[in-house]
């Protein structure tokens, strides 16, 4: 391997042991050339064509992996190398590889105890011009990593936030480390017993104790154990925390929006729309179950019945295996729009979902509709955060029936557009206008979280 270069942010100024010492990043060139950085994006999109990628709540839109085999080589090879250049002994802990999709955003954050001292790479792109990372909250240093381009950061203690994708496609290898003198050493491997496998029980060291469960980086982020102490010295307490998701703790958002309805539709995130084979799939449902009169209040789905209120026939649409790609689909949704927009604390979807059909009734004259109301209030659905609803008709089949929410800034009508998902906080006020010709469908899901307003 030809030696690392260093490709200092400013043009001229001190070497890069001095440069990351002072700016806790540093830019590096030439760290593996242009036909290796070839063959590792073919390896990352050859991974996802074999179904070994997943999507990470994180980065939703993007295929992601980790530890992979020929990543993880190279994470281990780079050790010593980098080790010279920043002027601290590296322990290698895992690797984690992205395809960056379109419109992707990833949020400020600050990364977990095993990416201490951590490296991003760009191994490929398709686009205009490189997307560029930012390193330092209050400096907002924007840093374009060319490809075969290395930069490194101390990911525990350097915030670093990406605006939101404007490429085809960006294949990004990330790299984290430990100091081998520092608290987090025995992070080694990532607690794992072997490099290029997964962290699955029979890969975990049993001796591994993670620091972020343990509290041992909170204590040092606040001062209270030096930086360097030896990892033998500190306090290891056996306490249980739920796993946190990937990509460490995130920060509060520089976003001063107040999140409100948010659509899903022909102009915004189309590729997450229902198709209309999905949606007459949902309504093909209602041919083997008996509905039920939609009701309202009551602390529970259907409460009581008032048609002057709310007139509809109601199918449950539960989590059994064949309906389960619904389920599987908004969650992907909710995934990604909580990540771009509402930036709640969720827990999911916690019950089956509502298939409604409103109806013209001439017979009765009456017309399927449900007046101002809001989805949240006491009992069950107190802890409501976001309500959804999937339009499943094709316009032409019906005339009313608007989806009309009262929004911040006023009164949003929904479009009407087929497959479309139309989201927004549960405690907006807002009505499915009468129906006064042909039958509109319907399908409403609740997200609930463990805790109100958060």
């Amino acid at each position: 391997m030809e030696p690392i270069k260093d490709k200092q942010v400013l043009p001229q100024g001190p070497g890069p042991k001095d440069f990351f010492k002072e700016n806790n990043y540093v830019l590096l060139s030439d760290v593996i050339t242009k036909e290796e950085a070839a063959r590792l994006t073919q390896y990352m999109f050859d991974l996802s064509k074999e179904g070994k990628t997943e999507k990470d709540p994180q980065c939703p839109l993007s295929d992601s992996i980790y530890g992979a085999p020929e990543f993880d080589a190279l994470l281990q090879r780079l050790a010593e190398p980098l080790s010279t250049h920043l002027g601290v002994k590296l322990l290698p802990c895992y690797t984690y590889a992205r395809i960056y999709r379109p419109g992707e955003v990833l949020k400020m954050h600050k990364d977990r105890p095993s990416c201490e001292i951590s490296g991003t790479m760009t191994l490929g792109f398709d686009g205009k011009s490189i997307w560029p990372i930012y390193f330092d909250e209050e400096k907002r240093k924007k840093v374009e990593i060319g490809v075969g381009e290395l930069a490194m950061y101390r990911g525990c203690e350097v915030a670093h936030w990406r605006p939101e994708f404007k490429g085809t496609w960006q294949v990004q290898l990330f790299m984290h480390y430990v100091n081998a003198e520092g608290p987090y050493a025995h992070h080694y491997a990532d607690g794992r017993k072997e490099f290029g496998k997964p962290k699955t029980p029979d890969n975990m060291r049993e001796d591994f104790v993670d620091a972020e469960k343990s509290g041992l980086h909170e204590k040092v982020m606040a001062g209270e154990i030096p930086k360097d102490a030896p990892a033998a010295q500190q306090e290891q307490p056996n306490i249980k925390w739920k796993k946190p998701t990937f990509g460490g703790v995130m920060l509060q958002s520089m976003d001063e929006t107040f999140p409100g309805y948010f659509p899903i539709f022909e102009k915004n995130f189309p590729q997450f729309r229902f198709t209309p084979e999905e949606c007459q799939k949902i309504i093909d449902i209602s041919k083997e179950e008996y509905a039920d009169d939609a009701g309202v209040g009551g602390g529970s789905d259907r409460g009581v019945i008032k048609k002057e209120i709310r007139d509809a026939d109601v199918y449950g649409v539960h989590p059994t295996p064949e309906n389960m790609w619904i389920f599987d689909k908004l969650g992907n949704i909710v995934s990604l729009v909580n990540t771009h927009h509402f930036d709640y604390e969720l827990s999911g979807i916690t019950h089956g979902l509502q298939l409604l059909h409103y109806r013209h009734k001439p017979e009765e004259k009456t017309n399927g509709h449900y007046n101002w109301h809001i989805d949240s209030g006491p009992g069950p659905s107190a802890l409501r955060k976001i309500s959804m609803s999937v339009q499943l008709s094709e316009d032409k089949y019906y005339e009313g029936g608007e989806l009309e929410v009262f929004d911040h800034a006023g009164p949003v009508m929904g479009t009407k557009e087929l497959g479309s998902v139309h989201l927004f906080p549960s405690y907006m006020p807002h009505k499915v206008h009468p129906v006064t010709k042909g039958e509109r469908w319907a399908l409403v899901i609740w997200v609930h979280g463990f805790r109100r307003f958060r």
